[in-house]
């Protein structure tokens, strides 16, 4: 699938990523298209934002971007983004907004 194709709600999953850190955005805007539905999407990038949750410095520091990132503030607004993933899944599809397209 295509992030075009994502409800509002889900696609502010990416958008919350970016505010996190700008890699993770375009990481989970490439995962779109190992998915098949939204469902599936939000699912696989749950597992992976909690895997960045639990090890916010591995993360960060695979990128390089450890020394220039406040790591109290990353790890809240994964934790952010991970609550806001968790209640989209939570939220049956016809309730997450009409994707543009």
């Amino acid at each position: 699938m295509d992030t075009d194709q994502l409800t509002p709600m889900a696609y502010d999953c990416i958008l919350l990523a970016n505010e996190a850190i700008d890699v993770l955005k375009s990481e989970l805007g490439a995962a779109c298209g190992k998915y098949r539905t939204e469902d599936e999407y939000l699912k696989g990038i749950l597992k992976d934002v909690r895997a960045i949750e639990k090890g916010p410095r591995g993360y960060l520091d695979d990128w390089n971007l450890l020394e220039e990132t406040d790591i109290r503030v990353f790890k809240r607004k994964v934790k952010t983004l991970r609550e806001h993933i968790e209640k989209t899944i939570a939220t049956p599809l016809k309730e997450r907004g009409k994707p543009e397209w």
